[in-house]
């Protein structure tokens, strides 16, 4: 009896799966074809007619065993002004390829933040301090007291960084001096990782020098073990803000593969360029030179070692002053995919990539 209603309630949670993911797949290409809309507006005119329109549903069919996948296939030709095979519409790499690459499992093991020094070593930012279960721990995970904690901020006498763990977006960052830092701050009922503030590499400053500017590196890891570096972005804010985060209103640069930036940068939901320079600093882009470029991709690619759970990670890497290449968070939920694919993918072309995640993870809970 009891092996029965737990197999009916199995079910049960399982439809409700699917019903959850059908509402989002129907959500989502409501907002490309929304997104799309407004572009055509934007540029005056369309690229999407019915001819082109009946060749991204067709390879649509094919590929992903539906047409319905058609509304971002066709918003990322509006954006690119041709529609190209290859492509993955958000809707099918958000919740169909990320979940069984990523599943809920493993990926919430990149919300844990105060984790990551102990995981990737002197890759990640070294913190000042912990906060963990409603007590502060150092570095090395030992408990300290209050005044231990006002002893460590006061020795370190400079601005800091809260960050939030499970925070989204930059939106549970706090910046505060380590003297005016107290446990008023914190929730009892979350978790902090407290860290000195970054300083950066030069050009990175002269970019844009009120936000810590971090590289998304996304990288894949092969069914053989390999791991490949997807797409690489250089992240920046504008007026003011001290996040980078595209959602805040960040923009990106696009690298390719050698360490050479876009001639412009894409802001928005509409990934509208801009004239090639920041907008506040007035740097040009195509003067960003990374020395460390290739030891960013190096580090990225040994730390998805460390971490074999996950088959696609997005990291966030800082340039330190000195030229040292620093991890400073790292994201399983949503290694951002839409703001490169439309513009410089496709990324994933090879299906055989796409259909061996099909195999992985069969018995987990995806979602």
């Amino acid at each position: 009896m009891k092996v029965r209603i737990e197999n009916r309630l199995f079910k049960l949670k399982r439809k409700w799966q699917v019903f959850t993911i059908r509402l989002l797949l129907v959500r989502s290409r409501y907002i490309a074809r929304v997104n799309r809309r407004q572009l055509i507006r934007i540029k005056g005119f369309r690229v999407v007619n019915r001819e082109i329109k009946k060749q991204i549903k067709s390879y649509a069919k094919q590929r992903f065993g539906s047409s319905a996948y058609w509304p971002y296939l066709a918003f990322y030709t509006e954006i690119r002004g041709k529609f190209v095979e290859g492509w993955l519409p958000f809707d099918y790499y958000r919740y169909i390829l990320l979940p069984k690459a990523n599943p809920a499992i493993y990926r919430r093991l990149s919300d844990v933040k105060t984790m990551d020094h102990r995981l990737f070593e002197d890759f990640a930012v070294i913190p000042l301090v912990t906060y963990v279960s409603g007590m502060f721990f150092g570095p090395d995970m030992q408990k300290l007291g209050t005044e231990e904690v006002k002893s460590i901020m006061s020795e370190y006498n400079g601005l800091i960084v809260i960050k939030q763990e499970a925070g989204r977006g930059g939106k549970q960052i706090q910046f505060v001096h380590s003297n005016e830092f107290s446990a008023e701050l914190l929730r009892k009922d979350r978790n902090y990782v407290i860290q000195p503030i970054i300083k950066q590499y030069k050009a990175l400053n002269e970019l844009y020098p009120d936000s810590v500017n971090t590289f998304r590196v996304t990288t894949f890891l092969g069914h053989e073990g390999n791991v490949s570096v997807k797409f690489v972005a250089l992240r920046f804010g504008s007026d003011g803000s001290k996040v980078d985060n595209l959602t805040s209103g960040g923009q990106f640069v696009y690298f390719s593969p050698e360490g050479v930036p876009s001639e412009v940068a894409y802001v928005g939901k509409l990934l509208l360029p801009d004239d090639g320079r920041h907008k506040n600093t007035g740097f040009a882009y195509r003067d960003l030179k990374i020395p460390v470029f290739d030891k960013i991709l190096e580090k990225c690619k040994f730390a998805h070692l460390q971490c074999p759970y996950l088959r696609i990670i997005g990291w966030d890497v800082c340039v330190t002053e000195t030229g040292e290449p620093k991890l400073l968070e790292w994201n399983a939920f949503s290694p951002a995919l839409v703001e490169v694919e439309s513009v410089f993918g496709p990324f994933w072309p090879d299906q055989k990539e796409i259909d061996e995640l099909d195999n992985c993870y069969r018995n987990v809970e995806y979602y």
